[in-house]
């Protein structure tokens, strides 16, 4: 038998660079260190961008980049041209305008112009797949070598909603008029995000790939108290670390007003397997292998769709706050709160828990877990807690206080 031809490197028999980053993914999901299923969704959103680039901008695949090819995709990720923007279109009739999907005219994977944290993480995200390109030997140079990847996203402590600005984007939302169940099954859910993001410190990627069995009770045996509390499971949990929050009675009552309005049971069950978040509308459900046609019927059999990207939370959340800043523009005594209300994205929300955490006396350790940070220096971002680190040493070594205000 005469054996068939090899590749002259190590990803084996590949059909273009689509392939071999297809296959350096799968290599990626099989690591345990960057193991989650979010971490190869991630990877693979910006695998669609730069592929997006690559056949309709620059037209030159990446196995042939050289560094100006690099400098040239980092000037368009900076500043995208407007045909790059994803179209929004007509969803149908009493629904909200939509982003077109893959396949329809309009579509490209880029909905927004990335911020600084986002093109930083495109960038880091490319030079891995060159390095690796590079190490199994696909590519003879690594195009980003000299350039290195993208700087690594620093924690602004000072992007956190003032918890009485947040109580009243609530309560704005709480006046809402709602007239309809569609209305009121939309406003609830959006509260329900809303105070979920503050008391649980999740990332958005987090919130969205969760499922409503994330909440459950637990008992202590030696008080013989039950609790809830919320699960990040490995799946979407960054780096693949479970991790579990306490809820709060404020987060169960508001669990229980938005499965209410949804026709669900207030608490949820362990076997409930469908997404946390859902849309008010329904999908197809198949009877004798007849599809249901009443909407209304649909809803009887809770067909709901599901909330599950990140876009679309993003897009929803940054609504809710920008309808609460533009009550705080009237007074000009508030204009400074309602511009950085504007700015405020779900994130933000994370940096509140954080910051909140703190100040409420847990330990560094303990916030660090609940936030699921890898390294407590990350979560010392939230404070000044080097700073302070260093003044104790000098007072310890120099015998005497530092300086106080």
């Amino acid at each position: 038998m005469v054996p068939a031809a090899q590749p002259d490197h190590g990803l084996g028999p590949v059909e273009d660079d689509w392939d071999a980053a297809a296959v350096w993914l799968r290599s990626v999901a099989r690591k345990r260190k960057n193991g989650s299923e979010e971490t190869v969704k991630t990877y693979s959103f910006h695998l669609a961008k730069l592929r997006w680039y690559c056949e309709n901008v620059r037209r030159v695949t990446p196995s042939r980049w050289n560094l100006q090819d690099v400098e040239a995709f980092k000037e368009f990720l900076e500043e995208l041209p407007f045909e790059a923007l994803c179209a929004r279109i007509n969803a149908g009739k009493e629904r909200p305008r939509r982003y077109a999907k893959q396949g329809e005219k309009g579509y490209t994977p880029f909905r927004i112009q990335p911020s600084a944290g986002s093109r930083a993480d495109i960038e880091r995200f490319v030079h891995a797949m060159f390095r690796a390109w590079h190490t199994s030997g696909y590519i003879r140079l690594n195009p980003m070598a000299l350039e290195g990847a993208g700087t690594r996203r620093m924690i602004n402590a000072h992007r956190a909603i003032d918890v009485d600005v947040h109580a009243l984007v609530l309560t704005t939302m709480e006046r809402e008029q709602c007239v309809t169940p569609t209305s009121r099954q939309i406003n609830l859910r959006d509260r329900f995000i809303l105070v979920a993001l503050r008391e649980l410190g999740l990332r958005a990627s987090e919130i969205v790939g969760s499922s409503m069995n994330a909440f459950e009770q637990i008992s202590d045996t030696q008080t013989k108290r039950r609790y809830w509390i919320f699960t990040v499971s490995p799946s979407v949990a960054k780096g693949g670390k479970e991790r579990w929050v306490p809820v709060t009675n404020t987060l169960l009552t508001m669990l229980e007003e938005y499965r209410l309005a949804f026709g669900l049971s207030p608490q949820p069950s362990l076997s409930e397997k469908g997404a946390l978040l859902l849309s008010p509308y329904t999908r197809t459900v198949l009877i004798a292998g007849k599809s249901v046609r009443s909407a209304n019927d649909r809803r009887f059999f809770g067909a709901w769709k599901e909330l599950t990207t990140r876009q679309h939370l993003f897009a929803l959340v940054k609504a809710r706050l920008a309808t609460t800043a533009a009550i705080l523009d009237v007074d000009p005594e508030t204009k400074r709160l309602a511009d950085d209300l504007r700015k405020a994205s779900p994130h933000w929300l994370r940096h509140t828990f954080a910051k909140a955490a703190l100040l409420q006396g847990q330990s560094m350790r303990e916030v660090a877990d609940l936030l699921g940070h890898a390294s407590m220096d990350t979560t010392m971002g939230y404070t000044k807690q080097k700073a302070i680190d260093a003044v104790r040493a000098y007072e310890r070594d120099n015998m005497g206080p530092a300086r106080e205000a």
